[in-house]
Parts: structure tokens; sequence; C-alpha cells
């Protein structure tokens, strides 16, 4: 195959779909690689870089989209791109397909086919790939909630951080998702007293075991919501729903509750809102206010760190591209179950059920189209 690395030209979007590591071992199965040029520049891998573990340096995007195949992006591509994308291109990234249903059918009428990190889904109900995405948001929504926590952005001034005879930071998460668990993970090494409020309480036992000890585990309900929220500095909303809109599960009056100059991050900001008064913000200008409450919705935490990001996604990605390039990427999807629920568009079909169902169009079995 022929694989390419485009350079993410999506506004705050700094990591690289695919680092030299793993280009160097595309390269030792047979396969060629192109990169485009300063593809990697934003997380930290030069173009000689690239060149050394074997890569072809291309100069532009048409460039590289006229001679690859496989197209390695981090996001899906924006509608300046869609002109470069061909019926036989194999798009890899996250896409988001559900809360943007113009662009998802724009990309659609392109008859290529998409093979979305975020649908991947394993029998027990992991996503590996996105759950790396997951991990990094949860422990960056800490690391930003706690800088606006001090005094002068605004915050409450108090610290993350273990410090003799000082009250511990109190850290409020809703959902005891991949983000959430590692959200508190990273908030409780750091001195922080936590509490995960979840609807499901037959979670609970499964994820007290990956959690400190001293993590508080307590079900969603208006009552837990008027205790916990006044004495809440930071309170972190992962709820996110993969295929469909998030759910709103704060209201207005509810965030009201919380002190003054207390922090909200929302990581579903982006999908929707799991918080009523959310809305998407950029790096550029992060925060704004609402009833007194600092909220950070910034969109793609994991891109500002891209290094970390990009390296831990290329890795997490690496064993299923081998797999694609031994057996071919169709062949392999179609002798394994798990791995075909990423596939979302089959050379201009929808092969995803639900999506289908949502943007009114037909959905084909890509197991029967090409018989």
């Amino acid at each position: 195959m022929i694989f390419g690395v485009p350079l993410e030209i999506r506004t705050h979007e700094h990591r690289v779909g695919a680092v030299p590591s793993v280009v160097h071992e595309l390269v030792g199965l047979g396969h060629q690689v192109l990169v485009e040029a300063k593809a990697g520049e934003r997380s930290g891998h030069s173009d000689a870089d690239y060149a050394a573990a074997g890569a072809t340096i291309v100069p532009s995007p048409e460039k590289l989209y006229s001679q690859a195949e496989a197209i390695l992006k981090v996001r899906g591509p924006i509608p300046v791109e869609y002109d470069l994308i061909r019926p036989d291109h194999i798009l890899f990234g996250f896409f988001r397909f559900f809360n943007r249903p113009e662009k998802t059918l724009a990309l659609l009428g392109r008859g290529c086919t998409c093979y979305a990190y975020e649908m991947f889904k394993t029998r027990d109900n992991r996503r590996p790939l996105l759950d790396i995405d997951c991990r990094i948001s949860g422990q960056v929504a800490v690391q930003q909630g706690s800088t606006y926590l001090m005094t002068p952005h605004g915050g409450r001034g108090v610290l993350l951080g273990r410090i003799p005879f000082g009250d511990p930071l109190n850290v409020t998460i809703l959902g005891l998702s991949v983000a959430g668990i590692s959200a508190a993970e990273f908030a409780a090494q750091n001195g922080a007293r936590i509490n995960i409020i979840d609807h499901d309480e037959t979670r609970f036992e499964e994820a007290a075991s990956h959690l400190p000890e001293d993590v508080r585990l307590l079900k969603f309900s208006p009552e837990t919501l008027q205790e916990m929220l006044p004495r809440t500095d930071l309170l972190i909303s992962t709820l996110q729903e993969v295929e469909d809109l998030s759910p709103v599960v704060l209201s207005k009056a509810e965030v009201g509750l919380m002190p003054p100059g207390s922090v909200l991050v929302d990581l579903a900001a982006d999908f929707g809102g799991s918080v009523e008064t959310s809305n998407p913000t950029s790096p550029d200008n992060p925060t704004f206010v609402v009833e007194n409450v600092i909220h950070y919705c910034v969109r793609s935490l994991p891109s500002m760190v891209a290094a970390t990001a990009s390296e831990a996604l290329s890795n997490a990605l690496l064993p299923y591209l081998i797999r694609f390039c031994e057996a071919g990427f169709v062949e392999t999807l179609r002798a394994n179950e798990e791995l075909a629920t990423g596939l979302v568009f089959f050379e201009g079909w929808v092969t995803h059920e639900k999506l289908a169902e949502t943007l009114g169009v037909k959905y084909v079995d890509f197991r029967e189209s090409g018989e």
C-alpha cells in the first residue's frame, strides 16, 4: 500500500496521523509512506526524522493525495480538503460524523472509504483508539481546570497539590467514562478529593478496582447534585456520546449552585454539550463565565499535548495497520467483526446502520457490497 500522512490544517489541530516510528514499521513491511512537508513539526518530528524512517517527503497536499491510497489523518477532512479525495481513497481518523450531518453527507459524496477510530469497538464495548484520546482528555481537563482556578484567572485561588495544613481541591466528575476515570486517577495522584457521579450503579464495583480507595462513587440524582455542587472547586463532565449528541445532564440552575470562581470543564461541549451553559471554545479564547462559574469548553484537548497524543495514538494504531497490510484492508475487515465496526463509509456507501438512519440514506452491509 501507499500511505499518506498529511499536514493537519484544521484550526488548533497540532497532532500528526503517524509518527516516524510507525513510518519505519510500515516501510519495513515493504509499503511506501508519503509525508507532507512539516506534517510532524508541531508534534516534535521534523521532515528529516521522517526521511530517516524511510518516508518520502512531498511538498503539498495535492501531491500527497494524488499518489497515496490510504490517508492517515487525526481528524476528518475539512471542506477545503474534499476536492483532494478520490473514490479509491481509504481515510483513517476521528470523524465525529453524528454531530456534523452536512459535512458528513458532503464527504460521503466523494465516494471514498472512511475508517473512524472512534467507532472501532471490541466485543466488551471498549473503544481502543478513542480511549487513548479520552484518557488524555481527562488528564488535560484536570490540568487546565486547575490553571483557571488560580487567582489571576478569576478563580477561587485553590491549588491542585498536597500542601501541609491546606484543604485539598474538591473535584466532582460526572461520568464513569474512560475520561472520567483518567481524570480521577490524575487528580487523586495530585492530592485532590474526588467524587464521581454516575447514573449506573452497576458500574461502581468494576470502576472501584481502577481507582484510589478514597475516591467516592455516587449515584446521579438531584439530591446528590444539591449536596456536592456547592462544595465543588472543579467540575469535569465527561459524558460524551459517540453515536449521538451528548445528553444535557446539568441545568443552568444547578451550575449556579457551584461556588463563585469555581471551574467547569465540559468534555462534550463540541458534541452538543452535557451542561446547559456550555458552548465550545478554542485555545485563543478558552473560557467564559456563567453564574459566576468559569467555563472551560475547549475542543479536542489531546491536541494541546500534540507530541504525547500523536505518539500514543500512532502506537495504538500500528498493530491494526499491520494487520491491514498483511491480509489486505477489505479482507481483514470481512474476517474480523471487531475491526469492521470502525468502517463507516465503504466506496461511497454508509456501512454504519445507525448513521445511515440518522442521515436518512441507505445502509449497506459492506460484506455483501463486494459480492
